[in-house]
């Protein structure tokens, strides 16, 4: 029996075409599987990437004294007097004895009451104000001649130096509402005078009832008597700002800023973490068996040894930090600080053991820590060495990887290209071959059909395997 076709364009000739075409996609098979692999190979950089790029932000504040050191107030029983804020890079430390005497006040008006602040009965009018920033002006027109009226007009003045308020006064229950005015910042610097309302045709008058001018806050500080411009002073002290909550003369309180051990402590901690990420990346990569596939790893990775091999070393230097005199050094170990290796190949803490070296000495332990030989520093120059744009390792080994990538996909694309041609040449092939098959096969038929016998032996069948 011969070989039977779909003259269609199915049949065993569609087999035969698929077939090839699946054999000529294996190379490309091949190359998307090595991709995956690179690509594997690339996020798992990544990752290693982000814990070290994490220690050298870490690292960087950590860097100089004014970095490492951290500071915190102290108020005993003004806590509830006064708040304080500290910049660490420009305070120091220090203790004073303080009493807040009188807050500073802001200047303020009150007016008449009024029984409806809605209706609008005041006239046509305006009032003037004079700021630090000059004089201010608010004209009043019918629209706006109610207290609420003026109060949103008011507000709505750009860069005004007075707020305004309509507040409820029982104290005279048909008249209750009265519009406030008041300086938006306390102190003298910032006082604002109200002279008289100017209005006219109004059905109730309207003037001013109360008001009250501005003042200074009263501190006295080690006994002397301190004027404060305002309740917010952002440079009390050099790096320190206050802000004054209440006023209690006669209760003086002790006020210091100390260094802050737990914090410096914490920061400590986060570079042992921060290293501890980097070593844990690198042992698991080399911790292989016979079911890891090494290929997308960098198992036995010489760059990621080199980096191990260099923060282990650092780990067991010496920092120096100057004494009394700028002559004589002591050399700190960091096992002398609590941080060394257990023996897990971890690098452990003693938070402890780190806070009682701080407390012995502060001074010196920072700037073996933090100066510009010491541990941070020394570490930060290791690990920006390792990074350093076009000419670190990482730089490097991520350059690799992304050209290697970009190479794959290249000769994907071009092997894609020649398939898609091939598959094209092939079908046209087959399809005239099955024309011509097709033609032979009729002719057969005809054949059979006119000569009798004629189909015993054919030609067609001889060609098709039959």
């Amino acid at each position: 029996m011969g070989l039977k076709f779909d003259p269609v364009g199915g049949g065993q000739f569609k087999q035969a075409l698929n077939a090839i075409i699946e054999a000529e996609k294996q190379p490309i098979k091949s190359l998307n599987d090595r991709k995956q692999r690179e690509e594997a190979k690339l996020k798992l950089f990544g990752e290693f990437k982000g814990k070290f790029s994490a220690l050298q932000g870490t690292l960087n504040s950590m860097i100089g004294f004014n970095k490492f050191k951290e500071l915190k107030a102290e108020l005993g029983d003004g806590t509830a007097l006064m708040g304080v804020s500290i910049d660490k890079e420009k305070a120091n430390v220090g203790s004073w004895n303080v009493e807040v005497k009188e807050l500073a006040e802001r200047s303020s008006m009150m007016s008449n009451g009024f029984s409806d602040p809605n209706k609008k009965v005041l006239g046509l009018g305006y009032i003037t104000f004079d700021t630090p920033k000059g004089q201010q002006e608010v004209y009043v027109t019918q629209d706006d001649a109610s207290l609420y009226g003026i109060a949103n007009k008011i507000n709505a003045l750009p860069e005004s130096s007075v707020k305004a308020t309509v507040l409820k006064d029982v104290t005279d229950s048909d008249k209750p509402y009265r519009l406030v005015l008041s300086s938006k910042q306390d102190g003298l610097e910032n006082e604002v005078k109200f002279p008289q309302l100017y209005f006219v045709d109004g059905e109730e008058d309207f003037y001013i009832d109360q008001d009250k001018g501005s003042k200074n806050a009263l501190l006295s500080v080690d006994g002397f008597e301190v004027e404060l411009g305002s309740n917010d002073v952002p440079d009390f002290l050099q790096g320190v700002g206050v802000q004054l909550k209440q006023a209690k003369p006669g209760t003086p309180f002790t006020f210091s800023i100390k260094a802050d051990y737990a914090k410096v402590t914490d920061k400590m901690k986060k570079i042992v973490e921060g290293m501890n990420g980097v070593l844990d990346f690198v042992n698991k990569q080399n911790q292989v068996d016979e079911k890891s596939d090494t290929r997308t790893t960098f198992a036995g990775d010489t760059s990621l040894q080199n980096i191990e091999f260099r923060l282990r070393n650092l780990t067991h230097e010496g920092f120096a930090a100057h004494l009394s005199s700028e002559e004589l050094f002591k050399v700190y170990h960091l096992s002398e600080l609590g941080i060394e290796f257990d023996k897990k190949g971890v690098i452990s803490f003693k938070e402890e053991k780190f806070t009682k070296a701080l407390e012995k000495d502060f001074e010196g332990v920072s700037e073996a820590i933090s100066g510009e030989k010491g541990f941070a520093s020394q570490l930060k120059s290791v690990m920006d060495g390792f990074s350093a744009p076009g000419t670190g390792v990482l730089s490097s080994r991520e350059s690799g990887l992304k050209t290697r990538i970009k190479q794959i996909d290249d000769n994907i694309g071009r092997k894609e290209m020649a398939l898609d041609k091939k598959t094209q040449s092939l079908t046209d092939q087959f399809s005239r071959l099955q024309g011509s098959l097709a033609n032979m096969q009729r002719q057969q038929q005809y054949l059979a059909a006119s000569l009798p016998g004629a189909g015993s032996g054919n030609l067609t069948s001889q060609l098709l395997g039959g």
